[in-house]
């Protein structure tokens, strides 16, 4: 083979090499989640918006009917276990309006960290947002808390409507997701009211228009331990856990930390 062959070969295959870098950089995107399964997006669409990606909180302590309240809300929580090993880091900020001491209406935003097996080493994050409100249906004495001796406790039940959105979950994938509950709350003793909660739900997870799998259905449960009246009236702390019952998705874990405004 001569000389003048050779080199034009090399020619012809460094200019099919660089063909295929260069289609690479367009079909990488659509190929990092092309293997991941429809379940596998449904999930992390419903772990990307804040039913997912933040902790739950208690119901809200019933206060005077004469007055309105504002208030504000830092969230912050992880999950673990997922089937990759990530952790999928948010934070988040909220600002809620209660109405004549009862019913609650609030709006969140923040950034998660993506699923790095699934988006690609340079995965980065994305904003999420939410508006949820909870509804305290009713509110008795110590029927619980009875049992453990306390006379003073207050036992809430409540029904809650949420609502979430996340842009670029995965490359061309967004995320929406509506969700219903009916939270439990119990507050026992007098100065600092320590708060059990439970709140048992179902979501629905959507793809907003964009590319990805059909609606999914997930069942959801949180639990959840806090101190209302920390150090003031007015400062509640909540160490919250949730479990999706479907597929490998770990358990999400945080802390919350709400302020309000009192009269």
């Amino acid at each position: 083979m001569s000389v003048r062959t050779c080199r034009l070969l090399n020619g012809h295959a460094a200019a099919w090499m660089g063909i295929l870098a260069v289609a690479c950089l367009f079909v990488s995107p659509a190929g990092i989640y092309a293997q991941a399964s429809d379940d596998e997006i449904q999930i992390l669409r419903l772990e990307s918006t804040p039913i997912g990606a933040l902790p739950p909180i208690a119901l809200p302590m019933p206060a005077s009917r004469n007055h309105d309240y504002w208030g504000v809300r830092l969230q912050a929580g992880q999950r673990e276990g997922l089937r990759d090993g990530s952790d999928l880091n948010a934070i988040a900020a909220g600002i809620d309006f209660q109405y004549r001491g009862g019913s609650v209406i609030g709006i969140t935003g923040g950034y998660q960290q993506r699923d790095c097996d699934l988006a690609g080493p340079d995965c980065g994050g994305h904003a999420l947002f939410g508006l949820r409100t909870r509804i305290n249906v009713l509110t008795g004495g110590p029927t619980i808390g009875a049992f453990f001796g306390d006379q003073n406790a207050t036992t809430t039940v409540g029904g809650e409507l949420g609502f979430g959105y996340a842009p670029n979950v995965l490359p061309d994938i967004k995320s929406c997701t509506f969700d219903i509950g009916m939270p439990l709350s119990v507050s026992m003793l007098q100065r600092v009211r320590v708060v059990s909660y439970i709140t048992p739900g179902v979501a629905w997870d959507v793809s907003c228009g964009s590319k990805g799998p059909p609606t999914g259905m997930s069942w959801l449960t949180g639990f959840g331990l806090g101190i209302q009246q920390f150090g003031n009236r007015s400062t509640d702390i909540f160490l919250g856990l949730q479990k999706i019952f479907r597929g490998n998705t770990g358990y999400q874990f945080g802390i919350s930390v709400t302020y309000v405004w009192l009269p």
